[in-house]
C-alpha cells in the first residue's frame, strides 16, 4: 500500500533554493531544512551545524578532482567534462521525526533537479562518512545545541574535541565531570576566560585545535582571555582562574574517566553480503545472492537494483541506470527500510549510487573496476610504457610505477644464514633459493636529481628484505633485525621495504634489471664456511618461467615438471647435459624474449628455439619430460589459461589508494581511521599513517612519534591489508618512510609536496608559548614554578620504569585505595602512585613525583603503606 503522505513522483516541484543550481557547475552548498522553507547558508558558517537542525550538503567537482567548501562555485562549459554530484543530508543528534523527514524529502528534489546524476549520502551526528569530513578538515565541525544561536546562552558552555581529519567540536548539554574523559580535549566557555582543558592521552593534532577553537571562541564572543589547563595540574592554575573554573566545575569533585577503547575501523571479521532487490506489488524485497568478495560482474542488468551490505562500515544501494526513475526517488527510503529491518543502529551510514557513477568509497569494496561513464563507455586506462628516467622527472608517474630511478646505483646483497649474514659477490648474486631470505642494499643513482635540483629523493639509501616462499621464519626473523642494524648504521636517508617471493616491487626487480633468478629448495652454499659466498652451485636441470617483459616486471621462476607450457611465454631451460636453451612461444612478444636473454646469459652460452621449429639437437638435449609436457599443453587447447601478472600500471586509481592514520589507545589496541582526499598537511609528524597504493603499503613515521608506535608500524599494515573489503595477500610489500626521508614514489601520490612544509608546520608547544606568554614574559596565569606536563600522544602500563610520570594511565585516588582485586589489569599494585595525577599526587605525599623517587626505596615504600597505596 503506497504512503499517502510520500509524495508522486510526478508531482515533487524543486525548491526555489535549489533552482539557483546549474546541473553543470561545480561548487560547494549548505542549506538548512526548516519546517515550511530552505535556508541557504552564508559561506563563512559552513562546518557550523545544530544538533536540532537537519541540512542538506551538495559538493560537486570534475570527476578525479577534489572538492570542500573552500571549492569556488563555477559554470563547467567544457563539453564532455565530467561533473561528480555528491548529495548528504546530516541529522543532528537530537532531530525531530518530522525535521528528518523533511530532509528526506528536500534531496529527492534536489537529485530530481540534478536528473539523478547524484551519489547521496545520510550522514547521522558523530557517525559522519570520511567523503562528508574531508570538506571541513582545515577549520573542523562545530556543533552547538539547540536550533540556532539563541537556543543556548553563550555562556557559560562546555565543548568536547573528538575525532580526526577533522576535528569535531561538540557543546555538551550540560556542564559536568561527566563529559571529561582524558583522551579528550575540553572547552569550557565563561564570559571572562575561555578554558582549553588538554586530556592526558591526547595527541598534538587534537591540542592545536582545541587552542585554535578556544581563540575562535574568544573572538567572536569578544571574551578576555584563553587559559590552557592541564588535565591532573588544575591546581597550578592561578587563584582568580581556579575562582572562575570553580564557579562551574569544583575541582573538589574533579572526576575524569580514562581515555574510552573505540573498536578499529574496517573491522577484520566485517563480510560483504550483496542483495539483489525488487518491488512486488508496492512490497520492496531483497534476496541474498552472494556472501564474500564481490566482483563487477555481480551487478549486472542496467535495470536492477543491488543492495552493498559492508555493516558497520556502510550500507549501499545500487540502482542500474535503466532503472525507473521512480527507484532512484525512492532508494534511500528503502534501504533504511533494510537496516531498519535488520535491526542496525540508525546512525548506521547508507547511501544511494548510480551505475556508471559509482564513487571511490564504492568502488573501493571490489577487487577490480572498469569504469563507464553514465552512458556505458568504458573509460580507457593507460597501457602505455615508461621509460624509467623519464619518470624521475615527475614523481607522480614515478609512483605510478614504483620506481624510485633507473637502479643504476650501487647494490649489495647478504644471505641470511642462522649464525651468519654473508655476502654475496655481485656475480651470484642475481639468483635467489626460495628456502632462504636475503637483504639488499641499495644506493639509490644521484641521477634521480631533476635538472634545477628542485625535487631529488628524499633518501639515499633502500634496504630491502626478501623472503623465500619456503623460507624458516627464523629466518625472517633474523633479517627482520638485520635490516634495523644496517638502518641503525645507515642512520639518515633510508626507505626499510620487507618483501615476500612473487610479490617483488618494480623498483626491485629493476635493480636486477629484470633478471633475478628464484630458484626452489635452499642454497646449498649455505653450508660453506667463511663469510662470503664465493661459489653459487646450479641443479643439474631445471627449467625457469620468464615472468615479465620490462626490467621492472621481469624475473625468471623455477616452474615444476607438471608444469603446462603456453605460447604466450618464453621458458628457460638448463638440460642435464649443462646446454641451456630458450623456448620462446609462438605467440611470445619480442620484449620478453630480449628479457629471456639477458636472463640466460647468467647461466652461460644459450640457444633459442622457437615454438614449432624445435630441432632434435634440443629434444635430444632436454629430453622426454619437457616434450610429454608441450604435447599435454597442445592436446589441452590451451584452455587453462597462465595466471595473470599484477600489471603495476594498472595499479594506480583513486579508489585504492587510502591514507590511514593510527593510534595506540589505553591498552596499546591500535585504531584506523581513513583520511579521504587526503594531502600532504594530514601527515602529522606525531604519528604513524600507512599509506595503502594497492600493491605497497607505506607506513609514515612521524618524527614526534612514540617508540611502541615506531615499533608496531609493521603489524599495523598487515592489519590494514586484511582488514580490507576486498581479499588481499598480507605478504605483499610493505616499505617504512620516515619524515623528512620520503622517496618520490611516495611522494608522488600527493598532488603536491612541500619539502620545507615541516619546518613551518605549527607546533603545540609554539602555540601554547604564544598564548601564555604573548609578550615573552609572565607565569602564563599558573603558579610560579608548576610543572608544565610535556606533550604526549599515547599512554603507557606500568613497565616497571619511573620516566614519563604522565604517560601513565590515572585513576581516581579513591580507586587506588580500594580493593585490588577491583583494580585495572595496566596497574601494578606495587606501584600504584605512578597511577595518580599530579594534583592528587602532591596532595597525598606533600611532593612532587620526581621528589618522591629521589627518596630511598624503603622510605618510598613506608609512605606509600601510611598513605594505603601499598
Amino acid at each position: 500500500m503506497q504512503d499517502q503522505k510520500r509524495p508522486v513522483y510526478e508531482d515533487i516541484k524543486i525548491d526555489t533554493a535549489f533552482r539557483k543550481i546549474s546541473p553543470r557547475s561545480i561548487g560547494f552548498h549548505i542549506w538548512r531544512i526548516q519546517h515550511d522553507h530552505v535556508e541557504t547558508l552564508p559561506k563563512e558558517q559552513y562546518g557550523t551545524f545544530y544538533d536540532e537542525c537537519t541540512y542538506v550538503i551538495y559538493a560537486a567537482s570534475l570527476t578525479g578532482t577534489g572538492c570542500d567548501k573552500n571549492t569556488i562555485n563555477r559554470e563547467i562549459k567544457t563539453a564532455g567534462a565530467a561533473i561528480e554530484r555528491n548529495i548528504h543530508f546530516w541529522l543532528g543528534a537530537n532531530i525531530s521525526p518530522e525535521r528528518s523527514k523533511s530532509a528526506a524529502y528536500k534531496i529527492i528534489e534536489l537529485d530530481l533537479h540534478l536528473d539523478h546524476k547524484t551519489t547521496q549520502f545520510r550522514e547521522s551526528q558523530g557517525h559522519e562518512g570520511i567523503r562528508f569530513l574531508s570538506y571541513f578538515k582545515d577549520d573542523g565541525i562545530v556543533v552547538h545545541s539547540g536550533s540556532d544561536a539563541s537556543s543556548t546562552p553563550a555562556e557559560p558552555r562546555l565543548y568536547q574535541i573528538s575525532g580526526t581529519a577533522p576535528q569535531r567540536c561538540i557543546q555538551q548539554k550540560t556542564i559536568s565531570w561527566q563529559c571529561f574523559n582524558s583522551g579528550q580535549v575540553m572547552i569550557l566557555q565563561t564570559a571572562t576566560i575561555v578554558f582549553v582543558w588538554i586530556g592526558r592521552s591526547t595527541g598534538s593534532v587534537e591540542r592545536i585545535f582545541g587552542i585554535r577553537m578556544g581563540e575562535r571562541l574568544q573572538k567572536l564572543h569578544s571574551i578576555a582571555e584563553v587559559a590552557i589547563v592541564d588535565d591532573g595540574y588544575e591546581q597550578s592554575m592561578s587563584i582568580a582562574r581556579k575562582d572562575v573554573w570553580n564557579a562551574y566545575l569544583n575541582l573538589a569533585k574533579r572526576f575524569v574517566k580514562p581515555m574510552p577503547l573505540t573498536p578499529t575501523a574496517g573491522g577484520g571479521d566485517t563480510l560483504l553480503k550483496l542483495y539483489q532487490c525488487d518491488t512486488v506489488n508496492g512490497v520492496f524485497r531483497v534476496e541474498l545472492v552472494k556472501t564474500g568478495t564481490l566482483e563487477q560482474a555481480d551487478l549486472y542488468g542496467r535495470d536492477s537494483i543491488y543492495i552493498v551490505d559492508y555493516f558497520p562500515s556502510a550500507i549501499w544501494i545500487w540502482i542500474g541506470r535503466s532503472s525507473h526513475k521512480q527507484n532512484r526517488a525512492e532508494a534511500m527510503r528503502h534501504v533504511r527500510g533494510y537496516v531498519i529491518k535488520k535491526g542496525y543502529p540508525a546512525s548506521t551510514p547508507v547511501a544511494r549510487v548510480i551505475d556508471g557513477l559509482e564513487p571511490a568509497e564504492f568502488v573501493s569494496l571490489f577487487p577490480t573496476w572498469v569504469s563507464a561513464d553514465i552512458n556505458g563507455n568504458t573509460v580507457k586506462g593507460l597501457s602505455e610504457k615508461f621509460d624509467a628516467l623519464t619518470l624521475i622527472q615527475r614523481p607522480r608517474m614515478a609512483a605510478k610505477i614504483q620506481l624510485m630511478d633507473d637502479g643504476s646505483g650501487d647494490m649489495t646483497v647478504y644471505q641470511i644464514g642462522l649464525d651468519e649474514v654473508k655476502e654475496i659477490p655481485l656475480k651470484y648474486a642475481k639468483t635467489f633459493y626460495s628456502g632462504n631470505c636475503y637483504a639488499v642494499h641499495y644506493e639509490v643513482a644521484c641521477s634521480t636529481e631533476n635538472a634545477n635540483g628542485s625535487l631529488p629523493n628524499s633518501i639515499r639509501n633502500v634496504v630491502y628484505l626478501w623472503c623465500g616462499l619456503n623460507a624458516p621464519p627464523e629466518h625472517r626473523t633474523l633479517g627482520e633485525a638485520f635490516l634495523n642494524e644496517l638502518c641503525d648504521h645507515l642512520k639518515k636517508n633510508v626507505v626499510q621495504v620487507r618483501i615476500t617471493e612473487g610479490m617483488e616491487p618494480p623498483h626491485f626487480l629493476q635493480i636486477f634489471k629484470g633478471a633475478l633468478i628464484v630458484l626452489n629448495a635452499q642454497d646449498p652454499s649455505l653450508e660453506q664456511g667463511g663469510g662470503v659466498v664465493n661459489l653459487r652451485k646450479y641443479p643439474t636441470s631445471f627449467v625457469l618461467k620468464v615472468v615479465g617483459n620490462t626490467t621492472y616486471t621481469c624475473k625468471a621462476v623455477q616452474v615444476s615438471s607438471k608444469t603446462l607450457y603456453y605460447p604466450e611465454d618464453c621458458y628457460i631451460l638448463k638440460a642435464p647435459d649443462n646446454e641451456v636453451w630458450i623456448w620462446c612461444g609462438q605467440y611470445s612478444t619480442g620484449d620478453s624474449r630480449e628479457m629471456a636473454k639477458s636472463i640466460a646469459s647468467q647461466l652461460g652460452e644459450y640457444n633459442l628455439v622457437m615454438e614449432g621449429n624445435e630441432t632434435d639437437e634440443f629434444f635430444n638435449s632436454v629430453g622426454e619430460k619437457f616434450l610429454k609436457q608441450l604435447k599435454k599443453t597442445t592436446a589441452a587447447g590451451n584452455i587453462i589459461m597462465p595466471a595473470v601478472q599484477m600489471n603495476v600500471a594498472q595499479t594506480w586509481d583513486h579508489s585504492v589508494i587510502g591514507l590511514y592514520r593510527c593510534q595506540l589507545l589505553e591498552e596499546g589496541k591500535p585504531t584506523l581511521r581513513q583520511i579521504f582526499g587526503f594531502t600532504q598537511r594530514d601527515l602529522r609528524p606525531d604519528s604513524v599513517f600507512l599509506l595503502d597504493a594497492g600493491n605497497i603499503v607505506y607506513a609514515w613515521v612521524g618524527e614526534q612519534t612514540l617508540p611502541e608506535e615506531r615499533v608496531q608500524c609493521w603489524d599495523l599494515a598487515k592489519q590494514l591489508i586484511a582488514s580490507h573489503p576486498v581479499q588481499r595477500d598480507t605478504a605483499m610489500p610493505i616499505a617504512t618512510v620516515r619524515q623528512g626521508e620520503e622517496p618520490i614514489t611516495f611522494v608522488g601520490f600527493f598532488d603536491s609536496w612541500d619539502k620545507k612544509y615541516y619546518e613551518t608546520c605549527a607546533l603545540y608547544e609554539n602555540l601554547r608559548t604564544a598564548i601564555e606568554y604573548p609578550n615573552g614574559v609572565g607565569a602564563g596565569g599558573r603558579i610560579p614554578g608548576a610543572p608544565i606536563p610535556v606533550p604526549r600522544s599515547s599512554v603507557r602500563s606500568d613497565d616497571g620504569s619511573s620516566d614519563d610520570f604522565d604517560r601513565y594511565q590515572k585513576y581516581p585516588l579513591d580507586m587506588l585505595r580500594g580493593d585490588p582485586a577491583n583494580l585495572p589489569a595496566s596497574v601494578n599494585p606495587t606501584r600504584k602512585e605512578i597511577h595518580l595525577t599530579h594534583d592528587d599526587f602532591v596532595t597525598v605525599f606533600s611532593m612532587t613525583y620526581h621528589e618522591f623517587e629521589e627518596l630511598p626505596k624503603w622510605k618510598q615504600v613506608e609512605l606509600k603503606k601510611q598513605k594505603k597505596l601499598f
